[in-house]
């Protein structure tokens, strides 16, 4: 029997049941709550509901994710980090997301006003609340929030949360008891909340999150990063006293995450290159 008999045979309640499953959501098809997924399912479920939720909202991102810069390390940069690695207006964590080791930490566990650090953290709540399924607007809402840090996106986002969604948020995720919707925020929170989007272990919203953080138009910890560096993401904040830098990012084969919170105008205006040098210099001593 040829390729194109077998074809059209009628097609049997299995084969049925086999293309059902196919189009239902992994999520769905799957345990519920990603962690007891293989980490390709888990994937799969976030980009089948990046295509399927997101871009079939008719939301969109507005900005193509970017690189690393690769700007030389200079020895003004090298000398601030040495000089502000253990500096007490300072904190930090460096940790591979694939084993899960800190490599450094730093007053890691130090409460500090995020600034606008924690608006995708905001967004994953709003999408762990609707399960996934939030309207175009929200949707565009969180990009907003994600790529230019836009405040008027993230106090819409804040409307559409409350005390007991961040909660369940938290521990269902098993992250630091911190206070999003009132803006502070640890560098381990920031640490432990990469690791869940860049493997995947959040149930709702991961590809998205991921790429409209790669989107970001801020940061200077992407200008010396080498250039080869080409899956890169993260978050700034800025505030008064308060200047922070995050990145999550593949080194070869290898996710990190580095997280560095100030206070105390740490890196005023005209200074704000101190924050580049810092993540700089813990990336060239524990992940290089």
């Amino acid at each position: 029997m040829n390729g194109m008999e077998e074809s059209s045979n009628p097609m049997t309640r299995r084969d049925w049941l086999r293309r059902g499953m196919a189009l239902m959501p992994l999520g769905v098809a799957g345990c519920a709550g990603g962690g007891l997924m293989s980490p390709s399912l888990r994937k799969s479920q976030a980009q089948w509901e990046y295509h399927n939720r997101f871009l079939r909202s008719g939301a969109r991102l507005r900005y193509r994710p970017h690189a690393a810069h690769g700007r030389p390390w200079t020895q003004r940069f090298e000398q601030a980090y040495r000089a502000h690695r253990g500096d007490p207006r300072v904190g930090y964590a460096v940790k591979n997301l694939a084993t899960g080791r800190y490599l450094a930490e730093f007053q890691a566990d130090r409460l500090f006003v995020g600034g606008s650090m924690p608006k995708p953290a905001v967004s994953a709540v709003l999408l762990e609340r609707a399960r996934g399924n939030l309207s175009r607007e929200e949707f565009q809402h969180i990009v907003y929030a994600c790529d230019k840090s836009e405040n008027s996106s993230w106090f819409y986002l804040l409307s559409r949360i409350g005390p007991a969604d961040e909660h369940h948020f938290l521990s269902k995720y098993g992250l630091p008891n911190v206070a999003i919707r009132d803006n502070v925020l640890s560098p381990r929170f920031y640490a432990e909340f990469y690791e869940r989007c860049v493997n995947y272990r959040l149930d709702y919203g991961c590809e998205l999150l991921l790429e409209a953080m790669r989107c970001d138009q801020y940061g200077l910890g992407r200008w010396v990063l080498p250039a080869s560096i080409t899956y890169i993401g993260g978050k700034t904040g800025n505030y008064g006293e308060w200047d922070h830098e995050s990145l999550f990012f593949y080194y070869g084969s290898t996710p990190y995450a580095i997280i560095l919170f100030t206070r105390g105008h740490f890196a005023p205006p005209g200074q704000d290159w101190k924050l580049g040098a810092m993540m700089g210099g813990l990336f060239r001593d524990y992940c290089a």
